[in-house]
This record gives structure tokens, sequence and C-alpha cells, in this order.
């Protein structure tokens, strides 16, 4: 989500449009503000801009991780809590020891192994004048776990991202591209609760071009996750499932120089959300549809001076699941971001796994 630009950049902006509207300026000059735009526009020189741009990536990618996990470890099929995508006909709550055998994660025929894959993407653009962006971050996780001694799911996901935003406010790119390592644990805690928890490292190469200034950097990321699933049906037909998470996401971004010659210092950015969701889910077979929304709330993040900076929104969430009785299941989903007033952050969303 795009909520916070470097305080740098509204002064450049206001410079510029001043530029503008008086027509008086020499070629050097000219030259001299584009090196000044090309140096405010760079992720090491505004935490907000950072933050706006390159920890979305981490943090889209942390979200993703936990939920899934969450899922898995409750029986519910990767990429979606709280389904009964993975429930076997007849099976109305998931399995512990001394109940059958039947594995919490691989609850069809007790099958330990487990493979996942998820691709996003979300679509952004910040509208606080003169600093407007927009673009898209793509997400692709692949995932692998087993359930140790019919509980403990444990698992390592490889995720991999790419940024690819347009600075329209000063006509410049901003392209990414990098991979996260996140092994990650889930617990079943009985048949309504699940604990997950996951950490990440990773880094993402950064280049950027603004009035033909290029700068190449690296951004050093860490993240973490912890949650906790509830779920529980109702009736035969409906489902209901509740989730709270908590993730934090630091960007250290390394030094550079652009090729103009202008130094560029390292820098440190993190986020922090709590994140709070329901969902409820319609068993029609092998499918299961579901309407979801969730709560997001940052604990921190920077800020743009002048700009609304939200703390909180709402996520409409809708989707559809399948399963089968080989042990496939997947799904797609849709989401947006309903009350940032300066932001939109939409996403959708596949998922597809098997249990062997």
């Amino acid at each position: 989500m795009i909520n916070a630009k470097a305080n740098v950049l509204v002064k450049v902006g206001l410079t510029l449009s001043l530029v503008g509207a008086s027509g008086m300026v020499c070629a050097s000059s000219s030259a001299s503000q584009a090196a000044a735009v090309a140096a405010a526009l760079q992720p090491g020189n505004g935490t907000a801009l950072a933050a706006g741009l390159l920890t979305t990536t981490g943090v889209s990618t942390s979200a993703l991780i936990g939920s899934t996990v969450g899922g898995i470890a409750g029986g519910a099929g990767g990429g979606s809590f709280g389904s009964f995508a993975a429930l076997p006909v007849g099976v109305t709550r998931l399995a512990l020891p001394g109940q059958g055998g039947t594995g919490a994660s691989a609850a069809p025929g007790g099958k330990a192994f487990n493979a996942w894959f998820v691709a996003s993407q979300n679509k952004i653009s910040y509208d606080y004048a003169p600093l407007q962006s927009s673009g898209k971050v793509n997400v692709g996780i692949v995932g692998f776990d087993y359930t140790f001694n019919n509980k403990v799911v444990a698992g390592l996901a490889i995720a991999g991202d790419k940024t690819d935003v347009d600075l329209t406010f000063a006509g410049g790119k901003l392209r990414g591209k990098g991979t996260t390592y996140s092994p990650y644990v889930g617990i079943p805690l009985n048949k309504n609760w699940t604990a997950d928890a996951s950490v990440g490292w990773g880094k993402t190469t950064v280049d950027t071009d603004v009035a033909g200034i290029t700068g190449r950097m690296e951004d050093k990321r860490q993240t973490g996750n912890v949650g906790l699933t509830y779920r529980q049906l109702a009736g035969d037909k409906w489902m209901l499932t509740g989730r709270g998470a908590y993730l934090t996401v630091r960007d250290k971004l390394g030094a550079y120089t652009l090729s103009n010659g202008t130094f560029v210092t390292d820098g440190t950015v993190r986020v922090e959300q709590l994140r709070f969701g329901g969902q409820a889910a319609y068993n029609a077979g092998s499918f299961i549809p579901y309407i979801g929304l969730n709560y997001i709330y940052d604990i921190k993040a920077p800020n743009q001076a002048g700009a609304a900076n939200d703390r909180d929104a709402f996520q409409g969430v809708l989707g559809v699941r399948f399963s089968a009785a080989s042990g496939l299941y997947g799904g797609i989903q849709y989401s947006s971001e309903l009350d940032r007033s300066q932001v939109k952050n939409n996403q959708i969303l596949l998922n597809v796994g098997a249990r062997f």
C-alpha cells in the first residue's frame, strides 16, 4: 500500500511547479533540477517512499504465507484459512492424535506431505498530488511442508517478487526484483484453534530511472508473522473462521551512487501491522464460495507531511475454493482495501496445492 512518501518529495514537487510556471529556467538550471528530483526519488533518500513502494512487497508476502500456513495446519487447505476444501466427506473437524490417525494438515487419507503455490498481483496507486504513483507488485510463492507426529506442520516457502511502478508525478520509473526465504510452523491447538509463525530473509534489487539519471540498490528484507486462526462449523453447510495476526517487515537499503555521480546513503525502513479478519464459507460440494472482511491497522509506518496518512483500513474479500478426492486443492480470490482515502490496493490471488 503506498501510504507515505518522503518530505523532500513535496518540496521537490512544489519547486518543479513554480519553475514550470515561470518558464524562466535555463538549461543548466533544468539539469540541476532534474538531478535534484532524481536524488529525491531514491528510496534511500526517503524512508516513506521506500515504505510505499518496496515494503508493500514484504507485507504482501508475509501476510500470504501467514494465512496459508494457518489454513494448512488447521486442515483447511493452503491459500485461505477456514475451508472445507481439505476435509474428506463426512469429516467435520480436523483430526488430532488418538482420533483415527488422520493428520491435521493432511486430513484426506493422512497424507503428511504437502506442496502449494500462490500467485498474487497487487495493483497499487497513490493519489496525493504532486506525488502520484501507480503500478503493480507481483508475488509468487512456492511452499513445501511435512506434518510431524500427526500434529506439528513445518515447512519452507520461497517467494519471488517483482515491482513495477510509474512515478507519474515526475515521469520516472521504479523496478524491483527479488527473492525471500521463509521457514514456517503451524500447530493445531485443538479442533478449533491453530497457531502459526513464520520468519523470512531475502533481498530485492531496485532500479530507478528519473530524467535519464539511473540508480541501482540492494534492499535486504526481514519479515516476521505470528497468527492465530479459529474455525467453527455452523450446521452442515457453513463454516465461520476468524484470524488475528501481527506482522513486521524491515527493509535495509544499501548505499549506492547514481549515474550522475550523486551518492545515496543507506537507510532502514520498518512497517508493523495488526490484522484481524473473518470469513463465511458455504459448502457446495467440490466448490466452496466465501466472503470475508479484514481490518488492518498500521502500528508503525513512515508518514508523508500533508497527506492523509491513514493508519487503518478495511479489506473486502471474495473468492471460491475447490478440492478433489486425490488431495488436489486450490482457489481464486479478489480483495480490495476500502477506505484509505488516497490509496488504492486491489489484489487478485490464485492458489493451488496437493497432498501426497
